[in-house]
């Protein structure tokens, strides 16, 4: 199959959904011919792509497979009217590409989010015979979006929903990264095909290990206006009086207002590290007793998997959250953690601490974390599942 790719984020920036769209490309293009159709690093800041450590895939790096959108409009302005521009540019931009070349493809695949990106590709284009839409559906946008307190969109929203109920209607296959969201998107279209298929880990980057000295926690990842701010501090502060040595690797909104608390008050236990690859976040993850997922308290928040959390379980590291439905049922049934739905900060303290005075719950697992790993989170086996559903 020829196969367009189209995705706001994509290596080598970081985060799960840059790393998602990297290992469908790198997958899928051992039996396909795979175009991505994308844009320039920038997120969460351009300067951070000057530094080597960040480009480590030479094929992806050489490919010509791999098209740049140039932008005018920068992407990670504060300005949400500067981003709605942005958002408009590139939409119009792949409207174009894909009016001129998707008979050229068997399978134009867009994932979101953005909203405006599916849209670009399904509306007002021709549909060419042979050529199959799909659609990837990552966040349930624009209720993500309205979630968000300081981005009030309410006088768009009766838009944003009309343009969500189109574009599941006008994809011929939907894929999901969370089982929950198949619910959602049926009561919109009820016989639409839909496979979810989760993010993973290719096996060269599982590694299993013992953490090594005293007990720690680690947190990785955005601290942006989806994830629970004020509670990761209330952690960070218990954690630093329970004398538990606590680590974050964080970007985002919020990440140097919370290094600069973790530094006037000379937190001993508890440290703050700037971005770093994947790489680094993997290794430093293994040599970790506890990974923590703190959402905001809303159900469109709760309701997902995060990366971090499928990364802590392919490390073998067992996990504490606040997630409900089904990523709590998956966390809790499947024993490699605790979460517990929009759990209050002592509760969070409370199911570490439980693993910290029990090591042979945390022994239990981490056995258990390798099993559910080999089940679900390995991309060179999702993949072939993904390919029958493409060709399908």
């Amino acid at each position: 199959m020829k196969i367009l790719l189209i995705t706001q984020n994509f290596y080598p920036e970081i985060g799960s959904g840059a790393n998602r769209l990297k290992n469908l490309y790198k997958h899928l293009s051992k039996d396909n011919d795979v175009d991505v159709l994308t844009t320039a690093p920038t997120y969460p800041n351009k300067k951070l792509y000057q530094e080597k450590k960040y480009w480590d895939e030479p094929e992806i790096d050489r490919s010509p497979e791999i098209l740049r959108l140039k932008m005018r409009i920068d992407k990670q302005s504060k300005s949400l009217k500067m981003r709605v521009l942005y958002y408009l540019e590139l939409a119009y931009k792949v409207w174009l590409y894909v009016k001129r070349y998707q008979a050229d493809y068997d399978v134009v695949y867009v994932t979101s989010p953005n909203i405006f990106l599916p849209w670009a590709t399904f509306f007002s284009q021709k549909k060419h015979a042979g050529v199959k839409r799909v659609l990837e559906v990552r966040d349930l946008w624009p209720d993500s979006v309205k979630e968000i307190e300081k981005l009030k969109i309410n006088w768009f929203f009766p838009v944003l929903k009309r343009m969500e109920k189109q574009i599941y209607k006008l994809a011929d296959k939907i894929i999901v990264n969370n089982e929950e969201f198949k619910d959602h998107i049926l009561k919109i279209t009820p016989k639409k095909k839909i496979l979810y298929l989760p993010n993973s880990l290719q096996r060269s980057e599982i590694d299993f290990k013992e953490a090594n000295g005293s007990f720690k926690v680690i947190y990785t990842g955005n601290i942006g206006l989806a994830q629970n701010y004020e509670q990761i501090k209330e952690v960070a502060d218990d954690l630093e009086k329970s004398k538990i040595k606590f680590n974050i690797i964080g970007y985002g909104a919020y990440a140097h207002e919370l290094r600069d608390i973790i530094e006037e008050q000379d937190m001993k236990y508890v440290t703050f590290y700037d971005e770093k690859s994947r790489e680094e976040c993997l290794d430093l993850t293994r040599d970790h007793n506890v990974a923590l997922s703190l959402l905001k308290e809303s159900e469109v928040f709760l309701r997902v998997l995060p990366g971090k959390v499928v990364d802590a379980i392919g490390s073998g590291v067992p996990v504490v959250s606040n997630l409900s439905g089904y990523s709590a049922d998956l966390i809790n049934h499947s024993n490699v953690g605790f979460s517990k739905p929009k759990a209050t900060t002592a509760h969070i303290i409370k199911m570490i601490k439980e693993i910290k005075d029990n090591p042979d719950l945390e022994k239990e697992m981490r056995s258990n974390a390798r099993q559910l790993t080999e089940d679900l989170f390995i991309w060179e086996n999702n993949i072939v599942t993904l390919n029958g559903f493409l060709k399908d």
